[in-house]
């Protein structure tokens, strides 16, 4: 049964390649690089060592939020037969 070390870059052949985040005693966890975290059983995964190095990720940034305008400040004000008070 192969062992790899936290860190190290793995390709599995369905979900591509990803490093190692956890060894546990029958299973290894990988974190992919589309972000996805899977468990594998260690003994029967077909998880090969890969010297690509893991992508660059960039700081994720909150979005800013759109200021909402209420409807008083948006519509004129006017009776239901159309002429204003």
């Amino acid at each position: 049964m192969k062992r790899f070390e936290i860190g190290a870059r793995v390709h599995e052949p369905t979900y591509g390649l990803g490093s190692v985040i956890a060894v546990e005693d029958a299973f290894t966890r990988i974190q992919f690089d589309d972000n996805t975290v899977r468990k594998f059983l260690t003994s029967i995964a077909k998880i090969k060592p890969s010297s690509e190095p893991a992508p660059t990720t960039r700081p994720r940034t909150r979005k800013r939020k759109t200021a909402t305008k209420t409807k008083a400040k948006t519509k004129a004000k006017t009776s239901p037969d159309g002429d204003s008070d």
